[in-house]
């Protein structure tokens, strides 16, 4: 196969991948859902191989799960997986504004203006651009801390889908997660390690599913 036909079928591969993806965060492909490979590669208009390809990826990141004998389907997330995910979060993301704060980030400015993009979403109780804008917000604070070990373990959390997963199970208040950022923002502006930390930290496991 030529290097270009690769990248080719690595570009299809991500943009079905992040179609289905979107998909199950709008809620059109549901938990338990069957992703049926011969269908999907029809409606896109492709091979099965990008499909394949696609829906692999989901499973790396624990969205999808192959079944034997079954194909594959949405994954169920379950509460204990959402409330262990939180718990790491908390450390990772605590750690990462004590890095960021110290290293003095400019990153302020952009956190604030990702707590106004989750409040507009929030007042129009879309869920699925909320999830999106939140993602951002601490995938912004992560990357501040420069800490490449970090910023892997984080993505392998996959911080978007499970909060989507969190806020429209426990039907939990936008705006007030929204609001809950600003102290991070602060903290990190003050450039006080301890601070961010601690305010990183208060934030996750106060949002953290019962």
């Amino acid at each position: 196969m030529q290097v270009a036909d690769a990248l080719s079928r690595a570009s299809l591969s991500e943009q079905i991948r992040d179609r289905l993806l979107a998909r199950i965060m709008e809620g059109t492909l549901k938990p338990g859902d069957r992703l049926v490979e011969l269908k999907i590669a029809a409606e896109m208009e492709t091979s099965q191989a990008p499909v394949r390809e696609a829906i692999r990826e989901l499973e790396a990141i624990g969205i999808v799960e192959s079944m034997r004998n079954k194909g594959s389907r949405v994954r169920v997330i379950g509460d204990d997986e959402l409330k262990d995910m939180y718990d790491v979060r908390a450390q990772l993301e605590g750690y990462a504004a004590e890095l960021a704060a110290r290293r003095k980030a400019a990153i302020a400015d952009d956190l604030r203006a990702c707590i106004e993009d989750m409040k507009k979403a929030a007042r129009k109780k879309d869920s699925a651009a909320f999830a999106e804008h939140n993602s951002t917000f601490h995938r912004m604070l992560v990357d501040a801390a420069g800490n490449v070990i970090l910023a892997d373990l984080w993505e392998t959390l996959n911080v978007k889908v499970r909060t989507f997963v969190n806020v429209t199970r426990s039907q939990l208040d936008l705006n007030e997660i929204a609001l809950s950022h600003a102290d991070i923002a602060d903290a990190i502006a003050s450039g006080s390690a301890s601070k961010a930390r601690k305010a990183a930290e208060q934030h996750v496991l106060g949002n953290k599913p019962s």
